[in-house]
């Protein structure tokens, strides 16, 4: 058997609009102004599948791409061998792995004199290694940190003949908040440390999701490099509303795996934290915290045949149990995360009630969890 036939045989699987993606990604463009999109598939596109998502994007001209990880890297560039497709990699990346990014051509975040002439003694003759000078104006993670220090990189890519330079950028920390003051700063060091250095407007990216969104009319948007806003959710803080309707992505469901009554009494799952006080129908899903569905996920609501039901007991590793208004079949399907009838469970509504973010919620999704697009 085939491992998509493996992962059928357990009826819990995402649904992915590639439309959706390819919608958004317009949609974000158009509002800020782009005429190029970085798109951000790391952590297998955000838990949405990265083949599919990357192709998705391509089939409407989007070529350039980044990701987290060599490895990442190299998964994406096997499958796009084409000299058109460029991948960078975000984040510090092992020196000592600098042949297998020139002979894939991924093109490293570089932050320091020293990556750079380690990267060199590896660089073949007639090879190249891109690079994209990365600008720490804020974030605190990796990049040049000062004027001087982003001149000195870019005089040495440009006078080096086996580094060829890709692009520079920026990550901000609070482009997606209320924190304009901390954004403005940084927005400030990267122009004055990028202008100061003579580096052309051809190679710069600065705009994230956030910013791309909410601050496009004050930083150059010519290119833009985004991610969560591809997958069809509000990337920002609760009190920053989308100027935009963005195209839903991703659901979640599964079916009723068995189906039985509660009597006055008695207990559902581990610690027995659930009592029913009166008799009541429940349901059994195939779906757990092993699957991405947390464990605090206890008490979330569920759709069942367009109206609302919810989490009983603690999610356990492979099951969870939840309320019924009657009885249902064996075999019906449960939405955890989509749309059923005029009601929906958004990835948003998932991360709200479990005290966190659509990022972790979706690329905590598992494996084992078949995506069908």
């Amino acid at each position: 058997m085939t491992n998509d036939e493996i992962l059928n045989l357990r009826p819990t699987w995402l649904e992915i609009d590639l439309k959706a993606i390819q919608e958004n990604a317009k949609k974000v463009m158009n509002h800020a102004g782009a005429k190029r999109l970085i798109a951000v598939v790391k952590a297998n596109a955000y838990g949405h599948g990265v083949h599919a998502v990357a192709q998705a994007l391509l089939d409407i001209g989007v070529t350039d791409f980044a990701v987290a990880t060599v490895g990442e890297g190299v998964t994406l560039r096997e499958q796009f061998p084409q000299e058109n497709v460029t991948i960078t990699l975000l984040g510090v990346q092992d020196v000592k792995q600098t042949p297998i990014m020139v002979a894939y051509q991924l093109a490293p975040a570089v932050a320091t004199i020293a990556w750079l002439e380690e990267a060199m003694t590896q660089i073949k003759q007639g090879q190249q290694l891109p690079v994209q000078l990365a600008v720490d104006t804020g974030m605190g993670r990796m990049g040049a940190h000062s004027a001087s220090s982003v001149k000195s990189l870019y005089d040495m890519i440009q006078s080096s003949e086996q580094l060829v330079l890709s692009g520079v950028f920026t990550h901000f920390a609070t482009a997606d908040d209320n924190n304009v003051a901390y954004y403005k700063k940084q927005v400030k060091n990267f122009y004055h440390w990028v202008e100061a250095a003579n580096i052309p407007e051809t190679y710069w990216h600065l705009a994230n999701s956030g910013s791309a969104i909410w601050h496009h009319n004050e930083i150059d948007t010519n290119t833009i490099r985004v991610g969560s806003v591809l997958y069809g959710y509000n990337p920002g803080t609760p009190e920053l509303t989308m100027p935009f309707k963005l195209s839903p992505v991703l659901s979640l469901k599964s079916k009723i795996g068995s189906v039985h009554c509660l009597e006055t009494g008695e207990s559902v799952s581990y610690g027995a934290t659930y009592t029913a006080e009166k008799p009541q129908w429940v349901a059994t899903l195939p779906i757990g915290y092993a699957d991405g569905y947390l464990r605090r996920m206890s008490g979330m609501k569920v759709l069942v045949d367009g109206h609302i039901e919810h989490v009983i007991g603690r999610v356990t590793m492979d099951q969870i149990v939840i309320t019924l208004d009657k009885m249902y079949p064996v075999g019906t399907v449960v939405t955890l995360i989509g749309q059923d009838g005029d009601q929906q469970i958004t990835v948003e509504d998932v991360a709200n009630y479990a005290n966190s973010i659509p990022h972790e919620i979706l690329t905590t999704l598992g494996l084992r969890l078949p995506r069908q697009y």
